[in-house]
C-alpha cells in the first residue's frame, strides 16, 4: 500500500507487479460513491504516483462491480447546499480530477457497473478507458438541477468534442456500453468472459514496460499539445527530448535490440 497519512480508508492504492499501481474506490456499499475526503485523497494518491519512480502506469478502478456512482449526495445538505459552500467542494472536486489528468504516468480507468457523474469525471480524466457489457455511464446534472462544473465540461468537450458532450449533458440519461463507445466515452472493450480490469491490466502492463523517460515524454508532448500550450512550453518539452537521448535507457534499448533481448529499462 502506499504510504500517504491520513488517506481516507475508502481508497486503497498499492504498487503491484512491473510498477503498476492500482488505485480502488472502495465504498462499494454505497456504489463506490465519493465524499469530499475521498476527492482530496484521490488527488493525493495521483500527485504522489505522478513523482514516485517505482510506480510506471496507474489503474484506477471501483471494488466489488461499480466504478463509482459519482459525488456522495448524501454530504451536499452540509457540504454543497449554497453556491459558497458548492465553489469550495467544486475545488477539490477540481484538484481531484486535475491531479488525475496531469499524472506524469500513464492512467487507465477499468470500469463496470456505475460509472455516473462524478464517477464518469474521473474516468475521463485518465488517459484510457476501458468497459465492459455491465457498465451504465452518464452525467444526471439536468435531473439533479445542477451545473457541472468548468473544468468539468472543458474535460468532457476535450476528450468527446461538443456534440458527443452536449447529448450527455443535455439529456441527463444513463447510457449502455454500446452507446457508451459510440459516444466516445470507452476506449477499450472487454467481452466474453473478461472483465474491465482484466483489459485494462494487460494494458499498464504494457505501458510500464516502456521507457519511463519516453512514456512520460510523450505523454507531457501530448498534454501540451491538447493544452494548447505547445509553444510555450516548447523550450521545457526539448529538454525531456534530450533528456531521452542522453539516459542510460537509451543505451540499454539499443544494447538490446542489438542483443534481441527485452530492454530492462530503470527510468535513468
Amino acid at each position: 500500500m502506499l504510504d500517504l497519512p491520513g488517506l481516507d480508508s475508502r481508497l486503497k492504492a498499492e504498487i503491484a507487479e512491473n510498477g503498476v499501481c492500482i488505485v480502488t474506490i472502495n465504498q462499494p456499499k454505497r456504489r463506490n460513491a465519493l465524499s469530499l475526503a475521498m476527492w482530496q485523497g484521490l488527488a493525493d494518491i495521483f500527485s504522489h504516483a505522478s513523482a514516485a519512480r517505482e510506480i510506471r502506469s496507474v489503474i484506477l478502478t471501483g471494488a466489488e462491480g461499480d466504478f463509482s456512482s459519482g459525488a456522495d449526495i448524501s454530504e451536499f445538505d452540509d457540504l454543497r447546499h449554497s453556491a459558497e459552500s458548492a465553489a469550495f467542494y467544486d475545488a477539490e472536486n477540481d484538484r481531484a480530477v486535475e491531479a488525475i489528468r496531469r499524472c506524469s504516468k500513464p492512467t487507465i480507468a477499468a470500469m463496470s457497473g456505475c460509472a455516473i457523474g462524478g464517477g464518469l469525471s474521473v474516468a475521463l480524466a485518465c488517459d484510457f478507458r476501458v468497459a465492459d457489457p455491465s457498465l451504465r455511464t452518464g452525467i444526471p446534472a439536468s435531473r439533479l438541477g445542477v451545473l457541472y462544473s468548468i473544468v468539468d465540461c472543458q474535460l468532457l468537450y476535450d476528450r468527446l468534442g461538443a456534440t458527443s458532450a452536449k447529448e450527455i449533458l443535455f439529456s441527463g440519461r444513463l447510457f449502455g456500453l454500446e452507446d457508451a463507445t459510440r459516444l466516445g466515452l470507452v476506449d477499450r472493450v472487454a467481452d466474453g468472459d473478461q472483465y474491465g480490469f482484466d483489459v485494462a491490466h494487460a494494458f499498464a502492463l504494457e505501458c510500464a514496460m516502456g521507457a519511463p523517460l519516453s512514456v512520460q515524454g510523450h505523454k507531457a508532448i501530448f498534454d501540451a499539445i491538447e493544452a494548447g500550450e505547445l509553444e510555450n512550453r516548447r523550450v521545457d518539452l526539448q529538454i525531456l527530448i534530450d533528456r531521452a537521448f542522453d539516459s542510460e535507457d537509451y543505451a540499454e534499448g539499443r544494447r538490446a535490440f542489438a542483443e534481441r533481448r527485452e530492454p530492462i529499462f530503470k527510468g535513468d
